[in-house]
């Protein structure tokens, strides 16, 4: 409004007391609508993912199992065929340690986070 109270602009660029408490209103109000939003999205975005240390304790269990399971294995076979030495022991050994290292490789590429979702252009940049 205009100081002398037309539609007109002020030509100094000065707003009145009324129109600088709607704009006050007008931007708490979006705001807070921002906020809620950034909420919403941020509950809907956040995955549920296990804490560090049940990941850790999640992949060192993959290890040990492949080698403990490789190691009965091979112990076994060599019992069964009666083998002198214990070839069958090391061979699934270490096949065991083998398949828990990769199954660590696959609990930590399962974990990584994803890329974050690409944003859409603002078009109204583009306008002025």
């Amino acid at each position: 409004m205009s100081v002398d109270g037309s539609k007109q602009p002020d030509p100094r660029g000065e707003i009145s007391p009324e129109e600088r408490e709607a704009l006050r209103r007008r931007s708490e109000a979006i705001g807070q609508r921002l906020d809620e939003v950034k909420r919403e999205r941020e509950a809907v975005q956040r995955p549920k993912r296990p804490a560090t240390a049940g990941r850790a304790l999640r992949a060192s269990a993959e290890l040990i199992g492949g080698i403990v399971a490789g190691g009965l294995i091979g112990w076994y076979l060599d019992a069964w065929l009666g083998t002198q030495k214990p070839v069958m022991f090391v061979l699934f050994f270490l096949l065991g340690a083998a398949a828990g290292i990769l199954n660590v490789i696959r609990v930590a590429m399962r974990e990584k986070t994803p890329p974050a979702p690409s944003v859409r252009d603002d078009d109204e940049d583009e306008n002025r």
